[in-house]
């Protein structure tokens, strides 16, 4: 297995749409990505840096979120989430997580992430089954 160097980065672009909103101000005509999907889409650029990286025997899990939603970005805005490998500690990866539409700051924070190999993420699956 291979680990992320830090200033290694990944870059996605995305269109805000219609399910990306909150219902409550979706009814109001004022549709805007929400904190939740913008922390999911933060949360899947670190995981796909990663997953070019790692090789196919390891995947990673996120471990914490510390992000800030700044700004709305409505529906139909292009934005650009980018994710920057901060520190590497071992198996635990820190990310700075940024989502921008154009230079405006939509949210931005820290993500980490832990690198597993599937074979114990999936007995550890199956052991918390089993109580």
């Amino acid at each position: 297995m291979r680990l992320p160097e830090i200033g290694e980065v990944n870059e996605k672009e995305y269109i805000v749409k219609e399910e990306d909103s909150p219902e409550f101000l979706s009814r109001q005509g004022l549709g805007v990505l929400s904190t939740p999907r913008m922390i999911a889409l933060m949360e899947i650029v670190s995981k796909e840096l990663l997953d070019r990286i790692i090789g196919d025997e390891y995947t990673s899990v996120g471990i914490h979120v510390d992000v800030y939603h700044k700004n709305p970005a409505p529906i139909g805005a292009r934005l650009r989430f980018i994710s920057r490998v901060v520190d590497v500690r071992g198996r635990k990866i820190v990310f700075e997580v940024k989502c921008l539409m154009g230079d405006k700051v939509i949210g931005e924070g820290r993500h980490e992430r832990f690198i597993i190999e599937w074979k114990k993420l999936k007995e550890k699956i199956e052991a918390m089954k089993k109580g």
